[in-house]
């Protein structure tokens, strides 16, 4: 069975937006089908909007999902953003990752203000 790796980073990110420190194992390994999730600790926020990045080997980073609160399902890769209601941590959920979903992941907030 083929091994899905994902990595969470605070690196550089689209303009608009500015990195959060990650809570998170550098890299997350498992099975291909499993669900994977991945944490970001965030702080005290009040206007940000919560956005996840990944950034595919050799390529720059692709929105994946953006919320304020609550759950979000995203598309691609499939799964749902979950927003904590003190708004301090937030998870991605990929429900049946993939060899494809291989990548960096990043975590950070765009002002909604």
């Amino acid at each position: 069975m083929e091994t899905v790796s994902l990595a969470g980073n605070s690196g550089r990110l689209p303009l608009g937006v500015h990195a959060v420190q990650i809570r998170q194992p550098r890299s997350a390994e498992d099975s291909e089908g499993a669900e994977l999730n991945l944490t970001c600790s965030h702080g005290s926020i009040v206007t940000e909007t919560i956005v996840w990045y990944r950034q595919l080997p050799s390529r720059g980073p692709q929105y994946i999902v953006s919320g304020y609160q609550g759950i979000v399902n995203s598309i691609d890769p499939e799964g749902a953003l979950r927003i904590r209601q003190d708004r301090k941590s937030s998870t991605l959920s990929l429900r049946r990752a993939r060899l494809a979903d291989t990548a960096v992941y990043y975590c950070a907030l765009s002002d909604t203000v």
